[in-house]
């Protein structure tokens, strides 16, 4: 049953997931036509086109770093309006099956929309690369996270995000993501408990969660302390790198446990309105 449910949930994702993607690649063929025939009219050798080279490079770095906050923030507001719409829809009696048939599919389209948009900034950041060195074609999965969280600003300390680290990365963006949309689905059940205005309750308790999760420095603290605490021999050792390790590692750790307990809170709200329901 939860399999279908989810199957139904996704019918329901494929429209917009399209709209979406069909916005990020008219960006993304844009920005290449753009880019080619400012360069081809002006050249790269002169310096006059070198200093052109840095400010659009310049330019399109500010609206990457600007378009995917953007982008996010649109594309969490239609999940808790999808939510909001749909959230009893389902024929269950089970708050465990009702929140993963919305879960999944939410968690999906997320992680979907962010891997496009991430791709669209490694080709797009890739093409100036390729103008002006005569490479930048080649997109690896490094490659990918440096684009992201280079021009996204999530991870800016002047280290190269490769290797472990890179894996790291990913992972604590795909528990960012659950956890977020949990936080999502919490609020909108919470804003459903009110007969007026439960929308607008929903989305302002979202934001103000986010906000406060953002301010919170104890976990990236705490986990420095152990980590410090474990080295014996600090010589050789790439601070720069390694403070990017513990934001990573306790970015995993906080929205693991967030994670957990969004859950647990969802599952008890859900689970007693479909009792008073039945």
């Amino acid at each position: 049953m939860v399999t279908e449910m989810i199957k139904c949930e996704f019918k329901q994702l494929q429209k917009p997931l399209k709209l979406v993607s069909t916005i990020i690649a008219i960006m993304t063929v844009t920005a290449f036509l753009f880019i080619r025939l400012i360069f081809l009219i002006s050249g790269i050798k002169s310096t006059s086109a070198i200093i052109l080279w840095y400010i659009i490079s310049g330019i399109v770095n500010l609206f990457c770093e600007f378009i995917y906050p953007v982008f996010t923030l649109l594309m969490y507001i239609y999940g808790g309006d999808v939510f909001y719409r749909s959230m009893y829809s389902t024929d269950t009696s089970s708050a465990n099956k009702l929140i993963l048939s919305k879960f999944i599919p939410m968690v999906i389209f997320q992680i979907a929309v962010r891997v496009e948009m991430f791709v669209a900034a490694a080709l797009i950041m890739g093409e100036f690369d390729s103008i002006r060195y005569g490479y930048g074609y080649g997109i690896s999965f490094s490659d990918i996270v440096n684009y992201s969280e280079f021009y996204f600003m999530e991870i800016n300390n002047g280290e190269s995000v490769t290797g472990l680290l890179a894996f790291e990365v990913i992972i604590a963006k795909i528990v960012g993501i659950f956890t977020t949309t949990l936080l999502l689905w919490l609020c909108v059940s919470i804003g459903k408990s009110f007969k007026k205005a439960g929308g607008a309750i929903a989305m302002i308790l979202f934001i103000v969660i986010c906000n406060l999760l953002l301010a919170e420095n104890f976990t990236g603290h705490l986990v420095r302390q152990v980590i410090l605490g474990g080295i014996k021999a600090p010589e050789g050792i790439r601070w720069g790198e390694l403070d990017s390790h513990i934001y990573a590692t306790a970015s995993i750790l906080k929205n693991a446990v967030l994670t957990i307990t969004y859950y647990l809170l969802s599952c008890r709200i859900i689970g007693t309105r479909l009792k008073r329901k039945s």
